[in-house]
């Protein structure tokens, strides 16, 4: 399957919705090689302009040195220096910086063929696809009511669920745009519910679509040495885990149906665009109590942001301590703490 291997394959998905377990699921593949998030498209590309003319040496050199200093490549288990990049380079571009980069990944163990997952890409895939006309898109899909819970239970930011859920919202609507640019050989839809539930059979055609042989070694991704150590991540630590639907309709159980109610009333058209069954829980809450809880999780300072992660520890420490209980909160849409 060598003519695959100028086809770099793409997750995109919102927060917390398994891309990074299919990640893993992939690079446990003998031909993919799918590193930890690079989120060039995050930290560089949006200004690129600032690098001047890429044909001159010099300004290059400062793109591939930026690029390596940010924290998620330092965060790769490779650490490639910017002239071993810059050989690797077909070409002085940041398309084909950010293919050499993969390209050392995937040959540092021994494999054909990159990709990448990096939620922003969802917001970028157009470009990618301009940059890399034979690219492949999976999008991962959960949903939205249980990824709402999981960003503001993980160490991640929001962390109320009117405007996790609304963070779902707009990553999904946007990569349903892009698709629609798409062909049906570039793009494809993998439903996590379903890939817990049916795993063999969900990969078989991921791969097919792929053009790759189904490997059982992608049943087995939390014995690879790469999940072992990105589980070490607290918020990572789940994938350690064979794949299991343990996370699977959370909401029914951790949320108030009233709590449900006010996140469907945020979402429930795209949760019912993508085929998730609403439960017609009743929205009790006002449009001034909405814009509260949007709010107080949008525009902030550094400050600010580190003070609300020391609260939400203080509250976590005193629930610990018996001070309160769970039971005293009629609503958890500010945050489980």
């Amino acid at each position: 399957m060598t003519e695959n291997n100028e086809r770099p394959v793409f997750v995109a998905s919102s927060p917390r919705s398994g891309s990074t377990l299919l990640r893993l699921i992939l690079d446990a593949h003998p031909r993919l090689a799918v590193p930890p998030p690079a989120w060039l498209t995050h930290f560089i590309y949006p200004y690129l302009y600032s690098y001047g003319d890429l044909s001159n040496e010099a300004n290059l050199t400062e793109l591939i040195e930026d690029s390596l200093a940010t924290p998620t490549i330092r965060a790769w288990p490779i650490s490639p220096s910017a002239a071993e990049v810059r050989d690797e380079m077909r070409e002085p571009t940041f398309a084909e910086m950010y293919a050499a980069l993969h390209r050392l990944y995937a040959q540092s163990h021994g494999k054909e063929r990159w990709g990448e997952k990096t939620p922003r890409v969802s917001f970028y895939m157009e470009d990618l696809k301009a940059m890399y006309p034979g690219a492949q898109f999976v999008h991962i899909i959960r949903d939205g009511r249980d990824v709402a819970i999981d960003i503001a239970d993980s160490a991640l930011w929001p962390n109320n669920l009117c405007a996790t859920a609304a963070v779902w919202r707009d990553f999904v609507e946007s990569i349903n745009e892009s698709a629609e640019t798409l062909g049906p050989d570039s793009f494809y839809v993998v439903r996590y519910e379903e890939l817990c539930a049916e795993p063999e059979s969900v990969l078989e055609k991921l791969c097919e679509f792929l053009g790759e042989d189904f490997s059982p070694a992608m049943l087995a991704h939390h014995e690879t040495a790469s999940t072992k150590q990105w589980a070490e991540t607290p918020i990572h630590a789940k994938t350690a885990r064979p794949i299991t639907t343990d996370f699977v309709e959370m909401y029914k159980h951790r949320l108030p149906a009233s709590d449900v109610g006010v996140i469907e009333s945020f979402i429930g058209e795209t949760l019912d665009e993508f085929g998730y069954v609403l439960t017609g829980a009743p929205d009790n809450l006002s449009s001034r109590e909405k814009r509260q809880l949007l709010e107080n999780d949008t525009i902030t300072n550094i400050q600010a942001v580190e003070y609300k992660r020391w609260h939400d520890g203080r509250r976590k420490e005193r629930l610990e301590r018996g001070v309160w209980k769970r039971e005293d909160r009629d609503s958890l849409l500010w945050g489980f703490h």
